[in-house]
């Protein structure tokens, strides 16, 4: 039997209509990158895809997480131009981007 809960309580709970969504993403470089490589892609991705799209991400140059930068939840359109960007880099020999999945469960 579902579970009763107040729209405050779901609200903090971030779950039912406040639930969030991000997904995974993981890179196999075309070869190996070093610090500065890395960070050059890294500030790229942030600048290029994340910050016009207001998304944010835990992880490094070759994977982590992406979620919305506040409340709320990525879109489809967000993932699909996260791996869009990711596959012209030539610095990225194969991606891979996860199903939106429930960012905080």
């Amino acid at each position: 039997m579902p579970t009763q809960r107040s729209r405050r309580l779901r609200k903090k709970m971030r779950v039912g209509e406040f639930q969030e969504m991000g997904f995974n993403f993981s890179i196999e470089p075309a070869q190996p990158l070093d610090d500065a490589a890395a960070e050059g892609l890294v500030d790229a991705f942030i600048g290029d895809v994340l910050v016009p799209r207001g998304l944010e991400f835990g992880g490094w140059a070759t994977g982590g997480f992406i979620c919305r930068a506040g409340r709320g939840s990525v879109s489809e359109e967000d993932r699909q131009a996260v791996l869009a960007w990711l596959q012209q880099r030539p610095e990225v020999a194969g991606v891979e981007v996860s199903e939106l999945v429930d960012a905080w469960h």
